[in-house]
């Protein structure tokens, strides 16, 4: 009975020193790329399995993310910026543009078809 006083107790307080953490440990990162690691993460689980977005910034209007997976055999590399960069209509807050060949080719697959990702870019 004590362990389990002493766990209802405590767990709330490491929640909320985690998110503490996290929001102090982060570099101000914007709602649009915050949407865009949500939403690719979401549509790649679609077609790849469970996985994991990681961002680095570039400056301050553009980020590249690093998506990966179980199912693919190396990352998938974005560039991620704010819609008003984009040349054409997007229905998110993000534009995404295809940095390797990776995420050109998952770009035409599953529900990642339906994020609009630009495929020019040569890296």
């Amino acid at each position: 009975m004590k362990i389990r006083n002493v766990v209802l107790y405590t767990l709330p307080l490491f929640l909320v020193a985690g998110i503490a953490y996290g929001n102090y440990r982060g570099e101000n990162v914007p709602d649009f790329v915050n949407e865009a690691v949500a939403t690719v993460s979401n549509k790649m689980s679609y077609s790849f399995g469970a996985s994991t977005c990681k961002i680095i910034k570039n400056n301050e209007a553009q980020w590249d993310m690093a998506c990966s997976s179980p199912l693919t055999s190396e990352p998938l590399i974005f560039t991620v910026q704010a819609a008003e960069k984009s040349p054409y209509d997007v229905s998110t807050s993000f534009y995404l543009t295809a940095e390797n060949t990776a995420a050109k080719k998952a770009s035409d697959e599953g529900l990642m078809r339906y994020l609009m990702i630009n495929k020019t870019s040569v890296i």
